[in-house]
């Protein structure tokens, strides 16, 4: 017994062909050698048609509250508004449980059921007979892209390489930005023939992930954290042994929904009642914080915000998309309201912003590779200050879009690719046993800046936007604004990509830095 293993198990037992130990994934990433570039294409292919449509419905129901209103009437455009409303709240608040629940029991399990929840919502979208039963299917779609959205970016970074992952990162962003700029000009399409069209859409491109995911995506990816090489006999045990941090996620849920809730429904509330349901929402956050720095097997491990490129890249997340928020909605109501755009030809207006991101984003990896993430993000955020300086300075009454929108938003498009994808990539630097959980606050990020974005815009417009241009110039100081906390977010992450490693793989977990050296600058 004692002569058949010599030396460090490790590299004695590694067969010809083997993959080097320190080359293999991390425990918790997939058991698997690394896979063909041909697979890693196809799994980015699946993760990212979730991402599209997680994102997409986001955005294309927008264009359908008319039609909705008139479908349900007597409902009113307030009633049919919780279409919207109930799926932004939702998925805000089931990010971290969903991620928390990937990184345990498997990210590809939990990507493969938000599959089949989403589509099974969606087919319910489309065939709700009225109003309640619609708002019904909308919770459970939520409830789906929560699933999706972590899960997606934390098996995009599992089966890529260090090196590579920037790109597929650049591709998950890119595909992200593009189906919020077309969600309005696909639903417009769609709206023509029928709204219920705009969910039944849905249902093909959820059936084709299924069948690609359950082929490609790697069987073991994401499951029992913590586990090193030498426990894979305990797995079961790992599993039965994880409890839910039952405190935890009933703080979260709460903290997440009266927060997105004050803001979303700002416009329509009394000034008192919005403070008051925000000031409840800031009390559970604080109250979250407090217990997950003392609960055992916390929801979201304080660990996570020990690496500074990712909390940085959280704070950037929620900056930016306040003013991305911003950005969206006052372009699309100086379009429409001041310029009298259609709906459709204003969202058409606005598609190359999203187009000039989806074409861009895919290369954003290897800039911040090359120059740093701070070069990348502090870049983006200038071009982004142009794309709202722009029309500040030129926009009048006279419609002029080649003038005054269409290099707003061309700036606009290469600004969100450089920052999107260099301040999601920051999941990175979780331990690579919580890509899932890290990936959900970062998620959680975007969502919490979107609520805040088109609230802060609707208080600084004022009760008439279309009376003398004024509130549509306090709409770009805040994107100005919102872009110098972006730009100070991507300098305080500084260049080094940390890593925060957890007891149990810390001793066989490979390094960013390590993997490719030239990659990326290191501060002292």
């Amino acid at each position: 017994m004692t002569g058949r293993i010599t030396g460090n198990p490790a590299t004695s037992r590694r067969r010809p062909g083997e993959i080097p130990a320190h080359q293999r994934p991390a425990p918790g990433q997939h058991d698997e050698p690394w896979h063909s570039p041909r697979r890693r294409r196809a799994i980015l292919a699946v993760l990212s048609a979730a991402q599209f449509l997680t994102v997409l419905d986001l955005w294309v129901v927008n264009i359908a509250l008319p039609a909705l209103e008139r479908e349900f009437a007597p409902a009113s455009l307030s009633d049919v508004s919780w279409i919207l409303d109930v799926y932004a709240i939702v998925l805000a608040a089931l990010l971290l449980p969903a991620g928390r629940a990937a990184d345990r029991i498997g990210r590809r399990t939990c990507f493969l059921t938000g599959l089949m929840v989403f589509g099974v919502a969606s087919l319910g979208c489309a065939l709700a007979p009225d109003l309640p039963v619609l708002i019904a299917f909308r919770v459970l779609q939520a409830a789906g892209a929560a699933m999706l959205m972590p899960t997606s970016l934390g098996l995009a970074l599992s089966v890529f390489p260090a090196h590579r992952r920037g790109n597929a990162v650049g591709v998950w962003a890119g595909v992200g930005a593009l189906a919020a700029g077309s969600g309005p000009v696909l639903g417009g399409l769609l709206v023509e023939s029928s709204w219920r069209w705009i969910f039944l859409i849905n249902v093909p491109v959820i059936l084709a992930a299924l069948a690609a995911g359950a082929v490609v995506l790697p069987r073991s990816g994401g499951q029992c954290a913590g586990r090193r090489h030498g426990e894979r006999g305990r797995r079961g045990s790992r599993r039965t042994d994880w409890r839910i941090d039952s405190l935890g996620t009933v703080l979260v849920l709460g903290a997440v929904g009266l927060v997105c809730t004050g803001l979303i429904e700002a416009p329509g509330w009394p000034a008192a009642r919005t403070g008051l349901v925000v000031a409840g929402g800031l009390l559970l956050a604080i109250a979250f914080v407090f217990h997950i720095r003392r609960h055992p097997e916390p929801l979201v491990s304080p660990r996570l915000f020990a690496a500074r490129r990712f909390s940085v890249g959280a704070i950037g997340l929620v900056t930016y998309y306040t003013g991305f928020a911003a950005m969206l909605l006052g372009t699309t109501l100086l379009l429409t309201v001041e310029w009298r755009f259609s709906v459709l030809r204003a969202a058409a207006c606005i598609a190359p912003a999203p187009i000039t991101a989806g074409v861009i984003s895919p290369f954003s990896g290897r800039l911040w590779a090359r120059f740093g993430v701070p070069s990348t993000v502090v870049t983006g955020a200038v071009l982004f200050a142009a794309a709202g300086a722009w029309p500040l300075a030129t926009a009048g009454r006279v419609p002029a879009y080649t003038a005054v929108v269409l290099p707003s938003m061309l700036l606009w498009g290469v600004a969100n690719a450089l920052i999107q994808p260099s301040l999601f990539a920051s999941a990175d630097a979780a331990p690579q046993a919580q890509l899932a959980s890290g990936s959900a606050v970062l998620s959680m990020g975007r969502q919490l800046g979107s609520a805040v974005g088109v609230a802060v815009l609707i208080a600084v417009l004022g009760d008439r936007p279309a009376g003398d241009l004024a509130g549509f110039d306090r709409a770009w100081i805040v994107v100005l604004v919102t872009a110098a906390m972006t730009a100070a977010a991507g300098l305080a992450a500084g260049c080094r990509i940390e890593r925060v490693t957890q007891p149990a793989a810390a001793e066989t977990a490979p390094r960013a830095d390590q993997a490719r050296p030239s990659a990326v600058r290191r501060t002292p």
